[in-house]
């Protein structure tokens, strides 16, 4: 690895870990985690120095006596890409060393024991075959001798994974982070140091929690603990796009001091059990969203499919088309013709934030005497995974409505708070 001091002809003085070097720039890691590129014509001198691996280094060897220990568990996702500056494309990496080289600081903060790569793809092509397959790597590693562990994942699907491994993994004992990035890890605005290092700090913690923890804020001050079941990304591009929904994060997260602010006392404290996972999925489940002028002609497709339950994004306290002027736009006649054929349906909001509630519209009422069941204050893809878990359990109705609507994961709050809304 080698580290480079540059002094430009201006006399400004820049100084990290160098990434790369063409025949136009010279690109180095700064301190703070930044990318910054200098033009060959504008260096006045560089000098570079081989420095030792960090796994060797006697600075290195002193934390291994303080039991922080972590594995990592690398799935692919922005936080594992490159950029490849000879093509300008964009490339996954494959090779643990080509992480730690994009993160050298990480191994400050603990001792990175493993990390293991069972796949690397974009979070869009993660199925739920591959949540079961990170379950069981993930049991494997909370069984060993690590503090806590660390999922590196793409973004667009991460709280979905946060809600099943959440779901499954049973009898949690250690930190579970998930991050990864909104922008590629030598990007000059890559979020991906500044992540690495909050879940390496979160691993430390005192919190048995699966979380995802990710930027608190655009800027680099802290980051988010959020619970599995209760964030959502909510922005394309914010590198502090996930939100904890109908709740409070778990825990702020200040990766500089390494220090962890509680904000929600009702958490699992680390302990000595023995995790195990249950990973009996139901795959035919779907989700599906209502909108005005929506074909009620959906629900018949994946009820002739057998699928076994299906999760509607209803509107406000959740409704659906009911009685248009246009009755073939009503969905309760579908709706009906799939409870008959032993579909469960389960109704969330398109709001996102809020409780859904049958009882103050009596459309909504009509749907819950069917046998709708109500999600609670569960967002869309949270119940989406919490019926397949359920359904890989049992079938039967009754069963399903009371395990369904049993708090199994923090997926349901009590009450409904509004400063859970606008928490700033």
């Amino acid at each position: 690895m080698k580290y480079a001091k540059i002094k430009t002809k201006d006399n400004k003085v820049f100084e990290g870990y160098l990434v790369n070097e063409t025949s136009e720039f010279v690109i180095i890691k700064l301190k703070n985690g930044y990318n910054i590129g200098i033009r060959n014509e504008d260096i006045l001198e560089l000098n570079k120095e081989e420095i030792e691996s960090k796994y060797e280094n006697i600075e290195y060897k002193k934390l291994e006596s303080k039991n922080n220990k972590i594995s990592i568990l690398a799935t692919g996702g922005t936080i594992l890409s490159k950029i490849d500056y000879r093509t300008g494309g964009v490339h996954m990496l494959t090779k643990p060393e080509e992480l730690i080289a994009l993160v050298p600081d990480l191994l400050d903060y603990v001792e990175i024991k493993n990390i293991e790569i069972p796949f690397s793809i974009a979070s869009e092509d993660m199925i739920p075959d591959n949540w079961i397959e990170i379950g069981k790597i993930l049991v494997r590693l909370l069984n060993d001798d690590v503090n806590g562990v660390t999922i590196l994942h793409g973004t667009d699907t991460m709280h979905y994974t946060s809600a099943a491994l959440s779901f499954m993994v049973k009898n949690l004992n250690k930190p579970v982070s998930i991050t990864g990035s909104q922008r590629s890890s030598d990007r000059p605005s890559s979020d991906a140091f500044f992540n690495l290092l909050s879940s390496a700090v979160y691993n430390n913690s005192d919190i048995a929690e699966i979380a995802i923890v990710m930027h608190g804020s655009s800027s680099d001050i802290f980051a988010y603990a959020h619970r599995g079941t209760k964030v959502r990304k909510m922005h394309t591009e914010r590198r502090d796009a996930f939100q904890s929904i109908n709740s409070l994060p778990l825990a702020k997260i200040f990766p500089y001091n390494k220090k962890v602010e509680i904000i929600d006392n009702n958490y699992r404290k680390r302990n000595n059990n023995n995790p195990y996972l249950d990973d009996k999925l139901c795959k035919k489940v779907a989700l599906i969203k209502t909108y005005p002028g929506s074909d009620p002609d959906i629900i018949k497709y994946y009820v002739d499919k057998n699928y076994k339950g299906i999760v509607i994004e209803g509107t406000g306290f959740g409704h659906v088309p009911t009685n248009p002027t246009d009755k073939k736009y009503s969905w309760i006649e579908n709706i009906k013709y799939g409870i008959e054929k032993g579909t469960i349906f389960v109704m969330t909001s398109q709001t996102i934030f809020g409780r859904t509630n049958p009882f103050v519209y009596s459309n909504a009422r009509l749907l819950y005497n069917l046998g709708v069941i109500y999600a609670e204050d569960m967002h869309p893809e949270t119940a989406y995974v919490k019926l397949m878990y359920v359904l890989g359990h049992t079938e039967n109705y009754d069963e399903v409505k009371k395990m369904f609507l049993t708090n199994i994961a923090g997926e349901i709050s009590e009450k409904s708070y509004y400063e859970f809304f606008n928490k700033e």
